[in-house]
């Protein structure tokens, strides 16, 4: 407890440090939990006997659930506050996590794993929102350092679920594991210190009219855009990989190693991306890494070794990372005291993007081919290329004008 007591004082450890600490550590979690259910989707379709459509249907009606608490979130830190709005997130993931603990049925799991995405949701946009009002002058540097304890949850995932396999126990309980921390997460966020933010909310009219002209600024818009096709192959690709290499007669604990490498490279991406950031431009930096990712994940479809195949797949990995950190610190251009609405929307396209090519991803995959998710990946990829190329031709800074005056 005194540690925890300590981690509140001035003592040698500046407000922002502690608020990045803190925020890379719930952002870890968060993110190995809901990451978790991907690698173990062949586990739960059979124990629940029904289809990978039916589990894509799932996994958008979660996004959905992810999509309303973006659009939301961001209003309603505006009115009640960091600390209320991330307790009850992580109250809602816990409450999540002790569904899917007792669910064995495909309408337990549903409910338990949207109200899991509810929360999550909510804890995502609020310490992300958290970190870019408070190191706003440091921002792409800052959001990509916190944004590596999500991306390192995409690791840790598999290595939980391979760990499941080799001791041979049920699913189920690898949520246990992700309740225990959040009781500490609500201990350190009482005895966080986070600074009142600057600007008061004076009425909701006035502050829903703010939000209104920030979502339809055309800068926003293209960043959204971006964010949508990105999140989409992203969240498509980890999803659906265990289910991918079975197609290929690959076991679930090899697929789940070969996930992890997969995820090891995006966090070594991460840092790469937190060092380039510094000397090359983030639109330009954007391209570059999109451009590569399509060529190695194209070369990983089309070579049939597998040594080779989870090398190509690693140097994807290493080239997809950071982007949603990139484009977001892009979208604060338009100013620091509309973190908040800039967050929500950055998340609500990106999960938006989510809800329509999960479900699609699942359906293909059962129906037609488990090569289906390349496809898709690869398709959005394309297209993802050419609306970043377009964002570095045209001259677009007149988009970053102030939003007051659009």
């Amino acid at each position: 407890m005194n540690k925890i007591i300590n981690f509140s004082r001035n003592s040698g450890v500046n407000v922002e440090k502690r608020i990045l600490v803190f925020s890379f550590i719930q952002r870890l979690l968060i993110s190995t939990g809901i990451n978790v259910i991907g690698p173990i989707i062949p586990l739960i379709v059979v124990e629940l006997k029904v289809g990978l459509d039916y589990m894509g249907i799932i996994i958008s009606i979660g996004s959905f659930a992810l999509l309303v608490t973006s659009i939301c979130s961001g209003f309603l830190l505006d009115i009640f506050g960091f600390k209320k709005m991330i307790l009850s997130g992580v109250l809602l993931y816990i409450s999540g996590c002790l569904g899917l603990l007792f669910s064995h049925s495909y309408i337990m799991f549903a409910v338990a794993y949207t109200v899991l995405q509810l929360g999550s949701g909510v804890v995502s946009v609020a310490t992300l929102s958290l970190v870019g009002k408070h190191y706003f002058k440091n921002r792409s540097r800052s959001i990509l350092a916190v944004n590596i304890g999500w991306t390192a949850g995409f690791m840790v995932a598999p290595l939980l679920v391979s760990l499941v396999i080799y001791i041979n126990i049920r699913w189920q309980i690898l949520f246990i594991y992700f309740i225990i921390p959040q009781i500490f997460i609500i201990l350190l966020l009482i005895f966080l210190k986070i600074p009142k933010k600057d600007v008061q909310v004076k009425n909701l009219k006035s502050l829903f009219d703010t939000n209104k002209n920030v979502a339809s600024h055309p800068y926003i818009i293209l960043c959204g855009i971006v964010v949508f096709l990105y999140i989409s192959t992203t969240q498509t690709f980890y999803t659906w990989f265990t289910s991918y290499f079975s197609a290929l007669d690959v076991k679930l604990g090899a697929s789940s190693l070969i996930l992890a490498i997969y995820a090891t490279a995006t966090v070594v991406g991460m840092f790469v991306k937190n060092y380039m950031v510094k000397h090359v431009e983030e639109k330009k930096l954007l391209l570059a890494s999109i451009s590569l990712a399509f060529i190695f994940l194209l070369s990983a479809f089309l070579v049939q070794n597998m040594v080779a195949k989870s090398i190509l797949i690693f140097l994807f990995g290493i080239n997809i990372a950071g982007n949603f950190s990139l484009t977001f610190s892009m979208g604060l251009n338009i100013g620091s005291q509309f973190t908040n609405i800039v967050t929500s929307i950055m998340h609500a396209s990106s999960n938006l993007g989510v809800i329509v090519f999960q479900y699609l991803s699942g359906y293909l995959s059962e129906h037609f081919s488990k090569n289906s998710v390349l496809y898709i990946d690869l398709a959005l990829l394309l297209i993802l290329i050419a609306v970043i190329a377009f964002m570095n031709k045209r001259e677009l800074r007149y988009l970053s004008r102030n939003v007051n005056t659009v």
